[in-house]
């Protein structure tokens, strides 16, 4: 409508096109142009985005960036309570499912899959040791026989076993904590090439 009104103001002049418009003066065709153009514009600018409605995607991944923040920031934390096997120390939040990455891929940066990748690996490579470290506690039994003796048994940690092969708790909850930083900053690089 506001095109068709602006094609007739071009096209038949100023003379032709003496509107009017409830008792109002006429419409000028410089009015008119000026009227249709500002309706155009206005149809045509994108939403800001703060104006725009957040998607659950782009919700779950900033919640995840602020939890991984909050968990690289009491690191000690972390580390003690995964030695101990804590439940109530700070933990690694969920992973993002890559699918919720794909879904953002269209509207965001070309960095963004990179960095969604990155932050996946970290956040397997983290949950491995993790994994790791609880192995390492687990109890085991060993059996030991000496010739003319019964057989006696013993209860100790894995990672403690005679040719376990594992290195410490210790060990793998620092390297998890490690991972977990990268995690952090290769998802809050996502974060920042997301788009709105």
């Amino acid at each position: 409508m506001k095109f068709t009104i602006l094609s007739v103001a071009l096209l038949f002049g100023e003379q032709s096109l003496a509107l009017q418009v409830g008792g109002a003066a006429p419409l000028s065709r410089r009015a008119v142009v000026q009227t249709s153009f500002a309706a155009a514009a206005s149809t045509m600018l994108p939403v800001p985005a703060a104006h725009a409605a957040e998607t659950k995607e782009a919700k779950q991944v900033k919640d995840t960036v602020k939890a991984l923040k909050e968990l690289v920031a009491s690191k000690d934390a972390f580390i003690s309570g995964v030695v101990a096997q804590d439940a109530a120390a700070p933990q690694l939040p969920t992973q993002i499912p890559f699918a919720v990455f794909q879904k953002l891929e269209g509207t965001s940066d070309p960095e963004f899959m990179e960095a969604a990748i990155d932050y996946a690996e970290a956040t397997r490579a983290a949950k491995d040791l993790l994994k790791l470290a609880k192995l390492t506690k687990q109890k085991v039994q060993i059996s030991t026989k000496v010739a003319g003796k019964p057989r006696e048994y013993s209860e100790v940690e894995y990672g403690a076993a005679p040719g376990a092969n594992l290195g410490t708790a210790q060990e793998y909850a620092e390297r998890a904590a490690a991972e977990v930083l990268g995690s952090s900053l290769a998802l809050e690089a996502a974060a920042k090439a997301m788009g709105p």
